[in-house]
This record gives C-alpha cells, structure tokens and sequence, in this order.
C-alpha cells in the first residue's frame, strides 16, 4: 500500500490511490456553513472501542482552518478510521476570540460504516454565539 502525508492535495491523491488498489475509504467532511472561519481540531483513531481520553492522547491528529463557506475533507482507509472526533472547532469571530464546541466520539458500526461519508457542519444563526456543529453519514 501506498502511503502520503501531508495536506490536502495529499489527502485527495491518497483517496484516488486508496480507490484504484482496491483499499475502502472513510472519508470525513467538515463543511463551514457559517460566516466567519472555523479553526478545527479533528482526532480519529484505528481502534473502535477507543474512550474520549484515549483518543486525545493516541489518536491522528489533523488541524484545519476552514474559510466561510468552504468544504474541507479527507479520506483513509477503513482500517484507520475507527473513531473519528471533533476535539475542538472554533469560530474565529475577532482574531481568535469567538465561541467553540466539539462532536461526540463517532464508532464505526454504531455511528457509521465504512464506506460513508461523515459530514461535519459548522454553523451558528444571525447571533453568532450559538456556534454548534451539526453530524450526518452519507452512503456512497
């Protein structure tokens, strides 16, 4: 198996890789529906079973500044993406004050299956400080 790291060029070319080796994908998407940036801290781990404490301690961790408006994403084997989290995404409303939330710890076969995309959608209303992030799955 091919492996790459490093952004998100990367992370697309590792899906294209992924597809013609045969390899199935997960893919998360984290969709910015609000109108200032979003600072996020995804987690995801190759262990299932893994806790909250746990995954911020040996999981993969990516950090990504998402424009308003913007999609941002990334695919990996299902072997990889286990559990998936968002630790930390912040809204950046003046430089780095702004108000936060996180996701619950999402499991493969409880909360999605491999294969799927899990869609993370960052938005707040017209007050601005009811920033929340909202989860669904997408079947291929």
């Amino acid at each position: 198996m091919i492996v790459l790291h490093r952004g998100v060029a990367c992370d697309a070319l590792q899906g294209l890789l992924d597809a013609l080796q045969g390899t199935q994908t997960t893919t998360v998407e984290l969709r910015n529906d609000g109108a200032f940036p979003v600072e996020v801290t995804l987690l995801y781990d190759d262990n299932q079973e893994t806790v909250d404490g746990v995954i911020q301690v040996t999981g993969t961790e990516r950090n990504v500044t998402i424009a308003a408006g913007a999609t941002e994403s990334l695919s990996r084997s299902c072997d990889e993406l286990q559990a998936v989290i968002i630790d930390d995404a912040d809204l950046q409303l003046v430089g780095e004050l702004g108000p936060e939330d996180r996701s619950n710890l999402l499991r493969d076969g409880d909360d999605f299956r491999c294969g799927e995309t899990i869609v993370f959608t960052f938005d707040h209303s017209d007050l601005i400080l009811d920033f929340a992030i909202a989860v669904t799955t997408q079947s291929p």
